[in-house]
């Protein structure tokens, strides 16, 4: 039975008597809904969820109706689309102010609720969402742990799976294969496989490009489990490497060291990213570290919380973050080196466990 009712409205408070969660076709689809009911499989295109302070209900198509009465939630199936909205419109009777998730809720879905909501006020909680869910239950925290697992054996096994004259999306197909012959139900977002050049880029999509001796290699891949992602970034050398390689990797290594020791209940994620930021700063890499050093992780790859230079936030136990710092190079390449967190009272616990050297291809 799902059971985050209870710490969204630990964070509403009276501030609404329901939320309302709905999804759009994909890819238009809200992550929240999954997180607030439980559900771990299915698509549910246009399903409805309907949290008040102590339930959740599921309205959805017959299409999905087992997938999410296997999940333990209150379930009610319509046949129609026009079954639907009087269904809506029935469960919205009573309440004074609906919230939604504006962040993930499409236009047509918001006219929608406007529609069914009669006189009740829709109300933006977005906010106390990602509030609600940027502390993880233990039964997250194991399926993350799980993700994170198969993540790394994948990992691992990088030296093994990808050889001279394969091309980014032949390794990418084989990352995602490994994962899902572990465990994944799928990759948590599209796997980054860059070599030479691109791997400058932070968020690069694989294509033809070939690997050749002397040439960075860089992988940034998660597996989803039951919902749950992990998200790892490690850099690979084909062949022998030359001294600027090297240096670019060493200094973003004891960067990542330094931020993943800085992490601990009630630090300042600023503090958190400065920790990274000044190695790589003093170093001949100046301005070369781009993004912040890293972000919430959940049921989304970008849960709510960040890392970074720009917006401070207090690390709480129970946060999952991300740990990245990178140095980008344009026409020369980058190195990232990538773990996932586990914010503890007095530190934190890295859940991914693959090596972290500048492992020759």
């Amino acid at each position: 039975m799902a059971t985050k009712e209870r710490k969204l409205f630990a964070e509403l408070g009276d501030e609404v008597d329901a939320v309302a969660f709905t999804n759009g076709s994909e890819p238009n689809i809200d992550l929240s809904f999954f997180w607030v009911t439980g559900i771990s499989s299915g698509i549910f295109e246009e399903g409805v969820a309907i949290a008040a302070p102590r339930r959740v209900e599921v309205l959805c198509s017959q299409l999905e109706e087992l997938s999410a009465r296997m999940s333990g939630v209150r379930t009610t199936p319509y046949k129609t689309m026009k079954e639907r909205e009087q269904l809506v419109k029935k469960r919205f009777k009573g309440f004074d102010r609906i919230g939604v998730n504006s962040g993930e809720l499409t236009h047509a879905n918001f006219k929608f609720f406007k529609k069914c909501a009669g006189k009740a006020k829709l109300v933006d909680v977005t906010e106390g969402v990602g509030k609600a869910r940027i502390i993880k239950s233990e039964d997250e925290i194991e399926r993350i742990r799980k993700a994170c697992d198969i993540t790394s054996k994948t990992a691992r096994a990088i030296p093994d799976l990808i050889s001279e004259g394969m091309t980014e999306t032949a390794a990418a197909a084989e990352l995602n294969y490994m994962m899902m012959k572990l465990g994944a139900a799928t990759t948590a977002f599209t796997t980054n496989a860059s070599f030479g050049s691109t791997t400058a880029e932070p968020h690069y999509n694989p294509a033809f490009r070939r690997l050749r001796k002397g040439q960075l290699a860089l992988f940034d891949f998660g597996a989803l489990y039951m919902r749950y992602a992990a998200d790892v970034t490690r850099t690979f050398i084909c062949g022998k490497a030359e001294a600027k390689q090297l240096e670019m990797h060493d200094v973003v290594r004891k960067a990542q060291q330094a931020a993943i020791d800085a992490v601990h209940g009630d630090a300042h994620g600023q503090k958190v990213d400065a920790a990274a930021r000044d190695i790589i700063e003093k170093s001949r890499f100046k301005g070369r570290f781009i993004h912040g050093t890293g972000h919430g992780l959940g049921v989304s790859v970008h849960d709510p919380g960040g890392i970074r230079a720009s917006k401070d936030m207090i690390l709480k136990p129970g946060m999952v973050m991300t740990v990245e710092p990178g140095v980008y190079i344009p026409g020369f390449g980058g190195v990232r080196i990538e773990d996932d967190v586990l914010v503890t009272k007095s530190g934190c616990r890295v859940l991914t466990n693959a090596p972290r050297g500048l492992v020759r291809i």
